[in-house]
């Protein structure tokens, strides 16, 4: 989804072609900072304005509603709850389109902010003169807040549910659970950590570092190092895609982006681009998307190669989201909309899903689904359709029988594509 910072209409892209979607949004938006997030649950876009106002646009009926005055700081959580804080350092959340007012406020404006799973959410707040260490906040809006002084003051990063921290230092990356169900731990390394970033299951810890070629990598139950991933030079900003095939990283030097292969441990090559907040990206879907002076620019990370391009685009706000529209999806495909050789296709039916498990045990169903998010996987469960069908546990969904096959392929167990009606 494509945003305006001066301002209008949303346009919706469909990947990996970047083909335009005309229609299939409404509603205008004001002028636009930053975009914070989809939810696709609820089918509400989250975004600041110019004014610092956190606004959300209900992107089926095209309505836009005020979730907070004054936003300093904003996130959507793991549950697609999000939260914010305002200058006055009061946190309000929203989840399923209830707004809850903290009663409680922070010290201070945190220096980062984390969702973690249950509506909670963690905080890294800087110290002041008088207490001069990074502090850890752990935050739920029935429970006083539960701070603890952290020994350490680097850059930081939260694992996909919140339930550990890595934050670096000098010397190497220290862990903390921020719930305190373990004791922190101190895993040394050299040549100064930097940046880093969590797999999506939580299982790594991904550590640049500002002198050495590579990346060190982090066994967070281990809590000690384990084999590294080779680049050409020092790398300063990691990210990681949805599932976890692919990593991003910034070399110390020049505009561009390089791209590894993680499973394999590959280093595939390199794209030009400028960094921001939203670029370079890995989509759901697995495109990457950068940012090429004017235009975004879509290819496939496997090969390089282009896919897709929207010129004049680089300037406004993106955000990547599973979500699909209800109206003029299959009419933009069906009037040929299409960029490309590699552009989507839908089966006749409806939305592509890779299926991996079929019950009439709906509880057991959710909690297969569950398991599945926490590893960093977009699951679900799809209601019967009738008496004799059953709970439907599915990835996706994905714009073509390609990708989800391939997606598929991945998960090491047995999985069947499903054409959903519904």
């Amino acid at each position: 989804m494509r945003l305006a910072r001066k301002g209008g209409e949303v346009r919706a892209y469909q990947l990996p072609g970047l083909t335009e979607l005309p229609g299939a949004l409404r509603g205008r938006l004001p002028p636009a900072t930053r975009a914070v997030g989809v939810d696709q649950e609820s089918a509400l876009l989250y975004f600041l304005s110019t004014k610092s106002d956190l606004l959300s646009l209900d992107l089926e009926t095209g309505r836009l509603d005020t979730v907070a005055a004054d936003v300093v700081e904003a996130t959507l959580g793991p549950d697609l709850t999000l939260f914010a804080v305002d200058r006055t350092r009061h946190v309000f959340s929203m989840a399923r389109r209830a707004l809850t007012a903290w009663p409680q406020p922070l010290a201070s404006v945190p220096r980062d902010m984390f969702g973690a799973a249950d509506q909670r959410l963690v905080a890294l707040v800087a110290g002041d003169a008088g207490r001069p260490q990074l502090r850890l906040v752990t935050l739920t809006t029935n429970q006083p807040p539960a701070t603890r002084a952290l020994p350490v003051a680097g850059d930081a990063a939260a694992s996909r549910w919140g339930d550990l921290i890595a934050v670096a230092s000098d010397s190497g990356v220290l862990l903390v659970d921020p719930l305190a169900r373990r004791e922190p731990a101190f895993v040394p390394l050299t040549e100064h950590p930097r940046a880093l970033a969590f797999s999506p299951s939580g299982h790594r810890v991904y550590v640049a570092r500002r002198t050495a070629a590579g990346i060190a990598v982090i066994d967070r139950y281990d809590r000690e190092e384990v084999d590294g991933v080779a680049l050409p030079t020092p790398a300063s900003t990691l990210r990681l895609d949805p599932i976890g095939r692919w990593l991003l990283a910034r070399p110390s030097i020049g505009d561009s982006v390089w791209i590894v292969d993680l499973p394999i441990k590959t280093f595939v090559g390199s794209v030009a681009t400028s960094w921001d907040a939203d670029f370079p990206a890995i989509a759901p879907d697995g495109t990457l998307l950068v940012a090429q002076g004017d235009d975004i620019v879509a290819y496939r990370a496997d090969s390089l190669r282009e896919t897709g391009r929207v010129a004049g685009a680089s300037g406004d706000l993106w955000t990547f989201t599973t979500w699909r529209p209800r109206s003029g999806f299959h009419a933009a495909l069906a009037d040929g909309a299409q960029s490309g050789p590699a552009a989507d296709t839908v089966g006749p039916g409806g939305p592509l899903y890779v299926q991996v498990s079929t019950s009439q045990n709906e509880a057991w169903s959710s909690q297969m689904a569950q398991q599945l998010s926490r590893a960093g996987l977009s699951a679900r469960v799809l209601p019967p359709k009738g008496t004799d069908d059953g709970f439907r546990v599915v990835l996706g969904p994905y714009p073509t029988r390609e990708e989800a096959e391939a997606i598929g392929r991945k998960l090491g167990r047995p999985f069947w594509i499903y054409e959903s009606t519904q």
